[in-house]
């Protein structure tokens, strides 16, 4: 066999047998922690909104959202 060509052929395993490190690190898996600026941000002031981002964010049970309608129906009916 050719030198040029034994050397390329050895060249060529090396690559592959070089590519093939296993990972030194592990990845995290951890959620990462919101930022400082992300938790000052105001609370809503209109209890309507507030309910709606509640119902996006926790979804709780129909009963639940009946329960929470019937009492802002029964505020509004006070203040008439």
């Amino acid at each position: 066999m050719d030198s040029n060509l034994k050397q390329f052929l050895d060249a060529k395993k090396n690559l592959v047998v070089d590519t093939k490190i296993p990972a030194i690190h592990k990845q995290k898996t951890a959620v990462p922690k919101p930022g400082k600026g992300m938790m000052d941000k105001p609370i809503e002031n209109d209890p309507y909104r507030r309910f709606a981002n509640s119902a996006i964010k926790d979804l709780p049970t129909k009963k639940d959202l009946v329960e929470k309608m019937q009492q802002f129906i029964e505020a509004a009916e006070a203040l008439l």
